[in-house]
């Protein structure tokens, strides 16, 4: 049980009926899965890994490294959090350089300092933060290509044109029969990925379909992917929430698996 119950004490945006995210919390409350689904995909994943280490090029073969999202001493997310190209981009290759790794990863379900403007303001609980990071984020060159590692349908494709947004924002849905039908968010991307697609549209496995944004058309964040799971069919996935409260951790886990298993031979842990 949570110490703060959506049902008694939060506000959220909808009611539980109406409100996918609502409802998997009061399911998680009773004792049940968050999503009726959750274990079959999360087997799945295991199952089937580094099957998607195909999305960049290299990814396979590169070496990787934890960047530092979480601690306040962070020079990369005290950079991030004020805006500040400069010095993030500073940062993040004297780390590179330092660390000897060619692909950054932001990992999944980590408590991060980086979300603290009024953006990530909690709506479903009085008081709290949104600073949970539920996808998993790969740090590569603007401009770097992404090739869908599984047939999809296009969601969502639009532009989210703001600060500490996604910029370019994909939203897929796959549903092949050899797992349970899920949904793959893909965030930070080039506008012109985004209007490349429509929803509706079919994209194949193996089909270059989106490229990594630079500052100005990715949200002003380092060039990076957000790629988040989701078990969840949200009504409207523009407001997929991309961090959520850290008292729902458990929820988070059930209904937004953690990606990495499918893109990396091998988990990257945080630095002490």
């Amino acid at each position: 049980m949570f110490a703060t119950s959506i049902l008694s004490s939060a506000t959220p945006v909808h009611g539980v009926s109406d409100d996918p995210i609502a409802a998997a919390i009061a399911r998680h409350e009773q004792g049940l899965p968050a999503a009726p689904q959750a274990e079959a995909l999360h087997a799945w994943v295991a199952e089937n890994r580094a099957s998607w280490s195909g999305l960049m090029p290299g990814l396979d073969q590169a070496r990787v490294g934890y960047v530092d999202l979480r601690s306040t001493d962070s020079a990369i997310a005290q950079a991030s959090a004020s805006l500040d190209r400069v010095a993030a981009t500073q940062a993040y290759h004297e780390h590179q350089q330092q660390a000897q790794f060619e692909i950054g990863v932001g990992v999944w379900m980590e408590q991060r300092c980086v979300y603290q403007s009024d953006n990530y303001r909690s709506k479903r609980l009085s008081g709290a933060m949104r600073d949970c990071h539920l996808g998993l984020d790969l740090f590569a060159p603007a401009g770097t290509p992404l090739t869908l590692p599984l047939d999809a349908e296009v969601v969502v494709a639009e532009v989210r044109d703001m600060q500490l947004d996604y910029g370019g924002m994909l939203v897929l849905r796959h549903a092949s029969g050899a797992h349970p039908r899920f949904f793959s968010i893909w965030g930070h991307l080039s506008h012109r990925s985004a209007r490349r697609w429509q929803p509706g549209d079919r994209i194949a496995a193996g089909t270059v379909f989106a490229e990594l944004g630079d500052f100005e058309e990715n949200g002003w964040w380092l060039p990076h992917l957000h790629l988040q799971l989701s078990l969840l069919e949200l009504p409207d996935f523009a407001d997929a929430p991309g961090v959520g409260e850290q008292v729902y951790a458990a929820v988070w886990r059930d209904i937004f698996p953690n990606p990495a298993p499918l893109l990396l031979a091998a988990e990257v842990q945080p630095t002490p």
